[in-house]
């Protein structure tokens, strides 16, 4: 197992744990009627399902894919190059609930580790772009949750690179 492909694994298991502390029910992603979404060496399908009731018994669910970049902004910059052969657009046509969680040990000044693209949001000719995991509102997210986790971003990713 090379680095990146390590980062991507911690990265999904600490979006994971984001999830679960916030009591949402978190299930692997299985669909027995779409083959996975591969672009070369990497696969876009969703990574897992989150579900979560509220007490007036409205539930929340939502498919997430998670992905690893050392840089969130060139990725976006790349894909928003890329127009309508980006991999989020071929990923919302299969999943059209489909959110995008970013992760970087290395964000520009000011943005979270955490970053989450949301289809739903997306408008016909705009660029891609991302908010920090709290502001993706239908999640209901606190910071000190994504704080926490961001600490350990940081420092399990540290400790892979020293």
């Amino acid at each position: 197992m090379d680095l990146l492909e390590a980062k991507s694994r911690i990265a999904e298991a600490l979006v994971e744990s984001i999830f679960r502390r916030a009591r949402y029910d978190v299930r692997p992603f299985r669909s027995n009627l779409s083959l996975p979404l591969r672009f070369g060496r990497e696969d876009f399908s969703p990574d897992f399902r989150v579900l979560q009731t509220s007490p007036q018994g409205e539930e929340r669910d939502f498919l997430i894919e998670v992905k690893y970049r050392p840089s969130i902004e060139q990725f976006i910059s790349v894909e928003n190059q890329r127009g309508d052969k980006s991999i989020f657009f071929m990923a919302r046509r299969q999943w059209p609930q489909l959110y995008f969680i970013l992760v970087s040990e290395r964000p520009e000044p000011g943005r979270s580790c955490f970053q989450g693209l949301a289809f739903e949001t997306l408008r016909s000719g705009e660029p891609f772009r991302t908010l920090d995991l709290t502001e993706v509102k239908e999640f209901g997210l606190f910071p000190h949750n994504v704080e926490d986790h961001e600490e350990l971003v940081r420092r399990i990713f540290a400790l892979l690179t020293s």
